[in-house]
This record gives C-alpha cells, structure tokens and sequence, in this order.
C-alpha cells in the first residue's frame, strides 16, 4: 500500500493494512452524502432553468456540455435529484450517508410510492444490502400490480422507441422496443420481404475458399434493410421522395488517383467506414463533390440569402450534419448567416453554421456566433461572456492529433 488519502488533499503513507477496509467504508460515505449534496442543488437549479443562461436547451445537455457526462447518465442525475425532492425520507437518508447511491438509485425508481413504502424500503436498504432491497422493491412491485385497476393508465407504452447504436468495427446496432401487437406487425412485414427473395441453394465460398451460409437473423437483415429502401422509394404516395431530404453522405477523398487506401473514408457523423464498402458504394451512386481543402467555391455573396443545394450539402458535411452550438448534437438544422444577411453578410459557406431550430433561434435572440465557419466559431452570451468554441467535425483538436 503506497498511500491512501486520509482527508483530501493529505497524502498517508503508514496506514496499516487492518484500517483500509475501515478507510474505504468511511470515504465512501462521505462520496455518497457530497452526492446527496450536489443532486440537491442540481434539482434546483434545473427547476430553475440556469442551464438557459448557457444557452442550452435542458439539463441533461448541459450536464452532457459542461460535466462532460454520457447522455444516459445525465438524465439518470436529473431523475434521481428531482426524485428525491419528493421523496424527503429517501433524500434525508440519502444525505446523511445512511444509504447508498445505488440503494437510491433502486428506491427512485418506483413511481408513485408513499411515504410508508419509502420508509420501509429506507430501512431495508439501512441494514441489508441492495440485492436484499431490490428483492423487496420486485416483491412491492409484483404486489402492487396485482391490486391496480385494469382502467389504470398502462404505462408500458412510455418505453417503446427505437435507438440506433454505432459499433466500432463498421456494424451497428437498432434497438427497437414495441408493443406485442406492433412486433406481430414487423414479424409480419419482415416475412413477407423474406418471401420475395430467393433462398440460395448452395453456400457460398469468399475469395480465400472458406464455405459462407447466410443463417437466419442475416437473411432477416437483408429483408429489413430491403424494406426500409422500398419504403425510403415509396414513402410520398409511391413517388420517389427528394434526394436530400434523405440523403446518406459519405465522405471521402477520392480525387487523387491511386489513393484508395489513403483519406478520409467516414459517414457524416464521422463513423469511419471501410474502404473497400466505400468504393463499393461509388461504383455504384451519383457522386457529389465537395471542397474540404484549399480553396472554397461555394461563394454566392450578396446575391442572395438562400443557400443552394450544393451549399447546404458542403455546411452539413462539414459540420457533420449536427447544431455547432457547444454541447448540442440535435441533428434538425437551419443554415445560420454569423454575419446576418440583413446587416450586410454574405451567403458563403465559411460564414453559415447549422443550428437546430432552438439554438438558431437564440442566436437571432441576443445570443451571438462569431468566426470563421471552416474553422472555429466562439459563441456568446447576450451579456458578452464567452460560452465556449466550437470547429468542423472532421476538424477538432482531437481528430486532427489522432
């Protein structure tokens, strides 16, 4: 044992070995009622909207922006700290460390319980564990289900969605939650794509001999995908819809000759995409180019102040189809001219920036955008305070060292 922390900021060095489980217990406490604190404050402050001042749109994005926290865990905060305002049993418990964050945790989950139920479940989680409490919590739960009416409001519905999760090895995850009647629907739909196409009689081998059978879930993923492009081709009354509107960017460089190895090769988040997909993708689409280097073409100055279509596809690529306002990520965006049009400023691309409609809407609000779009824009508050910088997404500081 080199040192412990024996108050903050004291390093200790001669601890005896039989004090560390004492050490760790004690600190422990202290981490969970300087949380208790900090929730506390949290709930009011997001009662109070301060995160406004900064110019964003919740709590959880100014958690994200600011605490550098994941978006799960920033809206996990904000439930236990307003959870706990309402709960003053829970919360008092909380605060004086005689329960754990993760007893907290589990007692704020269940909605609408009485004082009673949370101060049984606060002595539960006083003098057992949390496995021993959520086994209470599940028993409180099933008993309670058991006495609710059926014209209840069924709150299941509250969890369907859908999220798209990016994998770091060019796959991807769609998490879908639906309602036993919708996944009928989709098992339905599914089948009947698989129907149309032809189940291959014999296995396939790749270019190094090895035997490929497509199993089941891959046949069911081609079925999908081939319904989302039907339904992508037919979704305006069985006309092909706008190209932009839903257009799938994939950034690449591509014009120097024998650099197919070499470049950029990335969707427009900046998921980095493998080579040779790229160029399989290219042998096969209409190509739009777009200046990343060097001199930039897409200048319309006074002309006018609508942004043309090839405008709009170079800004969204460059910022990578996301709001440049720090800490936002929402990706349903205006073009913003930083030098208003209607004070002189010019349609180029290096002078507009997405915002989302929220954010766009701030910066015609007293809020303020100043800089070079291809490069970094500093943003302001309506007193003159800097709120933070923000570059290209293919250009931030840690992309550029990587």
């Amino acid at each position: 044992m080199v040192a412990l922390v024996a108050t903050l900021g004291e390093p200790r060095t001669d601890a005896p070995m039989f004090d560390v489980g004492v050490w760790l217990a004690e600190r422990r406490g202290l981490i969970d009622g300087n949380e208790a604190a900090w929730l506390d404050v949290l709930a009011e402050f997001d009662r109070d909207q301060g995160w406004a001042l900064d110019g964003q749109l919740s709590g959880a994005d100014w958690l994200m922006w600011r605490t550098k926290m994941a978006r799960s865990t920033a809206f996990e905060k904000l439930r236990i700290a307003h959870e706990l305002r309402r709960r003053p049993a829970v919360a008092a418990a909380f605060a004086g460390a005689e329960i754990s964050c993760s007893a907290v945790r589990a007692i704020t989950r269940i909605e609408g319980a009485s004082p009673e139920v949370d101060a049984a479940l606060v002595a539960v989680a006083r003098d057992s564990s949390v496995l021993a409490l959520e086994q209470a919590i599940r028993y409180y739960r099933l008993h309670d289900e058991q006495g609710r009416s059926l014209d209840r409001t069924d709150r299941r519905y509250d969890n369907r969605g859908v999220r798209l999760h990016h994998g770091f090895n060019g796959m991807g995850l769609a998490e879908t939650v639906l309602s036993a009647l919708e996944l009928e629907e989709l098992r339905v739909t599914l089948q009947a794509f698989l129907d149309r196409s032809p189940v291959e009689e014999s296995p396939r081998a790749d270019s190094d001999g090895v035997t490929e059978v497509t199993n089941w879930a891959q046949r069911r993923a081609d079925a999908f995908m081939h319904m989302v492009r039907t339904a992508l081709a037919h979704a305006q009354d069985g006309h092909a819809v706008g190209a932009d509107r839903y257009l799938v960017h994939a950034v690449a460089d591509v014009a120097t000759p024998g650099l197919e190895g070499a470049g950029r090769s990335e969707l427009i988040d900046g998921t980095p995409l493998d080579r040779a997909i790229l160029f399989r993708i290219l042998c096969d689409c209409a190509i739009v180019p777009h200046a990343v280097e060097g001199e930039e073409p897409l200048n319309l100055g006074r002309k006018t102040k609508v942004w043309n279509t090839a405008q709009r596809r170079a800004i969204t690529v460059r910022d990578g189809g996301r709001c440049r306002f720090p800490g936002c990520h929402r990706s349903h965006c205006d073009i913003h001219h930083l030098h208003w049009w209607s004070k002189g400023g010019t349609t180029d691309v290096r002078g507009g920036i997405l915002g989302c409609d929220r954010h766009h809407t701030l910066l015609h609000s007293g809020f303020r955008a100043e800089g070079d779009a291809d490069h970094e824009v500093t943003f302001f508050r309506p007193d003159g305070t800097v709120i933070g910088t923000t570059a290209p997404a293919g250009r931030s500081p840690v992309l550029a060292a990587m």
